[in-house]
């Protein structure tokens, strides 16, 4: 569905291209962080928007699968590119940079099921 597509690739090369925003956690006073992960983080934010997407739409069982198998490849690229930073707690920049990219990842999945 999304995750072979053009947009999906350049969405991966934004995240990749703004690793800098991840790097910043380590000098950052605990008080200005989190209580979870990164991890959590994304997570959490996903499957929210992912419930939203299905709820959106009308969409049946089988089409409602396939979603939930591309979420799974999104995290499973999430984790790849950031697996060095995923236990830490984030920075409100960072919480701001994963609420931007999980609302563009919904924006793929929103714009894939209205193409049809």
């Amino acid at each position: 569905m999304i995750v072979e597509s053009d947009g999906y690739i350049e969405l991966i090369q934004y995240l990749t291209g703004q690793l800098s925003v991840f790097a910043t956690g380590a000098n950052t006073v605990a008080s200005e962080q989190a209580d979870y992960t990164l991890r959590e983080l994304f997570e959490e934010r996903l499957a929210s928007n992912i419930m939203a997407v299905c709820q959106q739409h009308q969409l049946d069982q089988s089409q409602r699968l396939d979603i939930i198998r591309e979420t799974d490849a999104v995290l499973y690229d999430l984790e790849e590119v950031l697996s060095s930073v995923l236990n830490n707690h984030p920075t409100p920049e960072q919480e701001a940079f994963a609420e931007e990219f999980i609302g563009l990842v919904k924006n793929l999945f929103d714009t894939r099921i209205n193409a049809g």
